[in-house]
């Protein structure tokens, strides 16, 4: 079987044969369960497209980051969790000025959150009239892709993810290990002023939500293809039964599927892609970020595409609702033609000037020097 490749304005998912040209479309998807293949009704190979609900998107790097600065070597630490295990954390070196941090977190699938292509965006590029420090805390056992030559990875058949990486892996634990990172730069990193930003992707962007909720120094956030207004388990009913021939049957099917997980919540078993285990399902099953970021005490901008497939749009358009009504400073921004990931579908010169904006928003939300 062929694998799949991530370039400009792609999409490579955690399970390589959802892009395969008639796979999905044409209704033969592998069980998803029992690892064998089958031939399943067309409306029901809509559930193919469901693993873009965790998929990371990256950018190739020879498109629109060809055009990125190369900021100097990044700096590489180790911070022991509560259990000894350690976490890993990239950081893109400040001045000797105090200056804000922006934390960017990615989404699901098990490679380096260094790999995608808005952090690489941040973590290379140059200088800007606002100063300010990068930090990615990587998610745990990270898988190393294989590359092309024009440097897009490549997710192939024998692309797998690591014991730990199942282990550790789910939307809690990202929270948790982010606010430890916190805790030990806010002792030791001489440079940060205090301020945080936070920029998050997909499944990043729920661990967003809350890291931006929970940390009391948050001056913005940023939340990308994250959805936030509906719980997934009612999105993936609306949006995996839609053209059912028989729309009941497939609920009940997926609440079943649904009520198997919330029942056993572990990492040793997984549903829709091995990166997607019932320990990470059940963090996100329920979650509804609009609940906390009503409360929110800091400025919120949600990017969403309007051609998403894998978070349905609609549950953005709730959160802006809700959000609306909650009196938090908030801007809802709809793409026209955007995928899941920030500029998918679009040209390289859009995908530049939507990062762009995304960024010079939250640098506008810290403090005057």
């Amino acid at each position: 079987m062929a694998g799949c490749h991530v370039g400009a304005g792609e999409i490579c998912d955690t399970l390589s044969w959802a892009n395969l040209p008639g796979l999905a479309d044409n209704g033969i998807i592998p069980e998803l369960l029992h690892g064998k293949r089958t031939a399943v009704q067309p409306a029901q190979g809509r559930l193919a497209r469901w693993a873009r609900f965790s998929a990371i998107v990256l950018l190739s790097t020879t498109s629109w980051l060809a055009n990125a600065s190369d900021s100097g070597p990044l700096d590489h630490l180790k911070i022991a969790r509560l259990d000894g295990s350690l976490l890993d954390v990239h950081l893109r070196p400040a001045t000797q000025d105090k200056v804000p941090l922006l934390i960017y977190i990615d989404g699901s699938l098990c490679i380096s959150s260094t790999e995608d292509g808005t952090a690489q965006w941040l973590l290379h590029r140059g200088s800007t009239k606002t100063p300010y420090a990068v930090a990615i805390v990587d998610k745990s056992g990270p898988t190393i892709p294989q590359k092309n030559a024009n440097g897009d990875i490549e997710i192939g058949p024998a692309f797998a993810c690591s014991r730990e990486f199942k282990q550790y892996y789910t939307i809690d634990q990202r929270v948790s290990d982010h606010l430890r990172a916190l805790q030990y730069l806010r002792r030791h990193a001489e440079w940060w002023n205090g301020e945080l930003l936070v920029w998050g992707f997909s499944d990043g962007g729920r661990i967003g939500a809350q890291l931006a909720s929970y940390y009391p120094q948050t001056q913005a956030v940023a939340l990308v293809g994250s959805g936030g207004g509906i719980p997934m388990a009612e999105s993936m009913e609306d949006m995996v039964c839609a053209t059912s021939a028989d729309t009941a049957e497939c609920r009940e099917s997926l609440r079943r599927q649904v009520d198997e997980i919330r029942a056993q919540p572990v990492p040793g078993r997984d549903w829709m892609g091995e990166a997607n285990t019932y320990a990470a399902w059940a963090s996100r099953l329920d979650a509804v970020e609009a609940n906390i970021l009503r409360d929110l005490a800091a400025p919120l901008l949600v990017v969403h595409g309007q051609r998403d497939g894998s978070v349905p749009v609609a549950s953005a358009r709730k959160l802006a609702e809700r959000m609306g009504e909650s009196g938090v400073v908030f801007r809802y921004r709809e793409v026209a033609g955007m995928l899941h990931s920030l500029g998918s579908g679009m040209k390289p010169r859009e995908v530049e000037a939507l990062h762009q904006e995304v960024l010079a928003w939250l640098l506008d939300q810290t403090s005057p020097e």
